[in-house]
């Protein structure tokens, strides 16, 4: 299913890379002029030298050479899906409550939003490997809405649940390939460690009308407490103006507490080209295949959709645009992506919207 459709889309990749003869400066002068003269120069590299904001791990560094990085993603979700169907408030009511009672759900997500701070560093003891180092702080807020648990299953009202936390901490090396005549090859290998609280609790309206003390849903904690394996490939090809690039992700479990967020792959294909000397613009399709949550905390049982370890992972697929910018210090990037197609293990909510904006500096 997926894997064949991901198939299709490198082959329409490659066969427009192949068929589209398009040329200006040569990028092996570009790499000549960058491996004597540094990456600090405007003149010597353009925008698209760096991928578009969203990618990680996306170009090693020169030997000698370090990298800081700031990234803010934001992120929001408006709507219920079971699937790739979108369902009302009255369809999820239907639906059992795995953890007791009240018989069926009768909490209801509305909106959910997440902000992420990254801090980025990079450093090259040699040409052949850069280090990567990540820490990311999160903020997430949900607003919910909560029925009568039987009759006529009235709204009661509305109430918003807030976390926030150190996520996680990585580290990883990209391992250099092939690098000759504007085709580029590297490996990433890592690990992840998830440090955020795995049981914050949260003020929830009851289906009986009053508030009390929950341990909120996984989404809505810090993190899992897991850890876990990075590794990736990337190629890219340059043509003059033009950049092409793909990059398979993967990140998974190997160590957990009671549960942990589901083992994710990830295939990311892009295009960017310059603008002018100073920005380039980019495209970019993320497709994602996420597994639902591995086991289970005793103490999340919410009558709500996100108490359920099996509501979470699923397909999507996303579609990307951004901008490179070199300033006369450093590089800021912009990326916003929408979802595309979808089929999540629901009822969950889905991505409505996405951006991120980032600054990197490299010294």
């Amino acid at each position: 299913m997926i894997i064949s459709e991901v198939i299709r889309v490198i082959t329409l990749l490659f066969l427009v890379v192949i068929t589209n003869n398009i040329s200006s400066e040569p990028m092996q002068d570009m790499d000549h002029h960058e491996h004597h003269h540094g990456m600090e120069s405007h003149s010597n590299h353009t925008a698209k030298m760096h991928g578009p904001i969203g990618l990680m791990g996306d170009h090693l560094l020169r030997k000698g050479k370090f990298m800081v990085s700031i990234r803010y993603m934001k992120m929001s979700m408006d709507q219920n899906y079971i699937d790739s169907q979108e369902v009302s408030d009255e369809e999820i009511l239907q639906l059992p409550n795995p953890n007791g009672m009240p018989i069926n759900l009768s909490v209801v997500p509305q909106k959910m939003d997440m902000d992420m701070i990254m801090l980025g560093t990079m450093y090259a003891p040699t040409d052949h490997i850069t280090l990567m180092s990540m820490a990311a702080f999160n903020s997430k807020s949900m607003s919910l809405r909560t029925y009568q648990p039987m009759m006529k299953r009235n709204a009661i009202g509305d109430f918003t649940t807030k976390s926030s936390d150190l996520s996680m901490v990585n580290l990883s090396a990209l391992l250099k390939i092939f690098d000759q005549d504007g085709s580029k090859f590297h490996a990433q290998l890592g690990i992840q460690k998830d440090v955020g609280k795995n049981n914050i609790n949260g003020q929830a309206l009851m289906p009986m009308g009053s508030f009390g003390s929950v341990v909120m849903p996984y989404g809505m904690q810090g993190g899992d407490k897991s850890l876990s394996i990075l590794s990736a490939v990337t190629f890219t090809r340059s043509y003059g103006n033009w950049k092409f690039g793909g990059q398979i992700r993967s990140k998974k479990n190997i160590q957990s507490k009671e549960w942990n967020y589901g083992d994710s792959d990830e295939l990311n294909l892009w295009t960017q080209r310059d603008l002018n000397n100073i920005s380039a613009w980019s495209l970019r399709v993320k497709v994602q295949d996420v597994k639902s949550i591995d086991g289970l905390d005793k103490y999340i049982k919410a009558p709500v959709q996100t108490a359920n370890p099996m509501n979470y992972g699923g397909k999507k697929v996303s579609l990307g645009i951004g901008i490179n910018i070199l300033l006369s210090k450093g590089t800021i990037g912009l990326e916003a992506y929408k979802p595309i197609s979808r089929d999540l293990n629901g009822p969950q909510m889905g991505m409505d919207w996405g951006f991120q904006v980032g600054y990197l500096l490299s010294f």
